[in-house]
């Protein structure tokens, strides 16, 4: 017969120090999670009867701050009313987003690099069996240059 209203919040080092809620989870189970940017998720995930967990998807630099919750415990009464109790905040946790620009590239520069130089040395050899083989006229002959004296001597 106890329940618990989590509460996590945010305070962004840049910006100034005000506080904002990221996201809330009431007695009942249900999650409200506020606007943020455009690409960041939030989940509170439950991983036992006292622990709760803040996930955050797809991070960007504005997500870098300090995170803390606040906890609500609420008491069931004798009477099946709900009291209740003092809140709970805990420590403050540092998020620091940095994106390793080097390690998301280099795979795929190294795959396009590789498929280029591919087909490039493929379309050179082609080219060249083409230029030797197909476009060889071998019944052109040159003409002498005996007939063409001839021909002016006239």
């Amino acid at each position: 017969d106890l329940a618990y209203e989590v509460s996590w919040f945010f305070t962004r080092l840049r910006g100034g120090q005000t506080m904002s809620q990221v996201a809330s989870l009431d007695r009942f189970g249900l999650l409200r999670k506020m606007n943020r940017n455009s690409s960041s998720d939030v989940s509170i995930e439950r991983k036992d009867k006292n622990t709760y967990l803040l996930n955050i998807f797809g991070t960007q630099d504005s997500d870098s701050g300090e995170y803390h919750c606040v906890v609500t415990p609420w008491y069931r009464l004798a009477t099946g009313d709900w009291s209740q109790a003092r809140e709970l905040t805990s420590s403050r946790v540092f998020l620091s987003v940095k994106f390793a620009v080097w390690d998301s590239l280099k795979l795929p520069l190294l795959y396009g690099a590789s498929a280029s130089l591919g087909v490039g040395i493929f379309s050179l050899v082609l080219g060249l069996i083409c230029a030797q083989c197909c476009c060889r006229n071998t019944a052109h002959t040159p003409r002498s240059r005996n007939k063409l004296m001839d021909l002016e001597m006239d």
